[in-house]
């Protein structure tokens, strides 16, 4: 059976749990694992393999057979996405909201561009304007850089 009857056996009811276990387990674990392994140095593999399974039966549940898109392709998406929530919600023992991680990843990919770009560090007005921020937000998004330190250190 391929990925996409699979998917339309679930879709009509029957047995959802023996055909996920089919679509996850025996079919698509190698290609799965692939999506997660860049996110593998955060959490255990096993906690990111349940998250993927969650993401892999949204994908299920949204996935048209009309679009003429192969599943596991349409899948990836919603396989990241839910280990990327699961990291943000969970992989830190302070939560920092989505909003904040995107800018943080921006700023730490404008800095390097910069880096390359000027042959130095740069200034934080450069790096503002690259952003298209204001200059007061880099001290905020600097604090929220630093994590989490032990009060048994201070």
């Amino acid at each position: 059976m391929t990925n996409e009857q699979i998917v339309s056996e679930i879709r009509n009811g029957y047995s959802v749990t023996d055909y996920m276990q089919l679509l996850y387990e025996e079919s698509n674990l190698p290609l799965i694992k692939k999506f997660i392994k860049p996110y593998a140095a955060y959490e255990p593999m096993e906690d990111l393999l349940q998250e993927a399974y969650f993401g892999l039966w949204e994908a299920v549940q949204h996935y048209e057979t009309s679009e003429n898109v192969r599943f596991m392709t349409y899948a990836e998406y919603w396989i990241r996405q839910s280990v990327q929530r699961y990291l943000e919600k969970c992989g830190s023992m302070v939560r920092i909201p989505s909003h904040i991680r995107q800018k943080i990843a921006r700023y730490k990919k404008t800095v390097q561009e910069l880096e390359q770009e000027l042959g130095k560090v740069p200034t934080d007005n450069e790096i503002a304007d690259k952003m298209r921020v204001s200059v007061g937000l880099l001290p905020e998004l600097r604090i929220q850089m630093q994590g989490v330190a032990s009060l048994d250190t201070l």
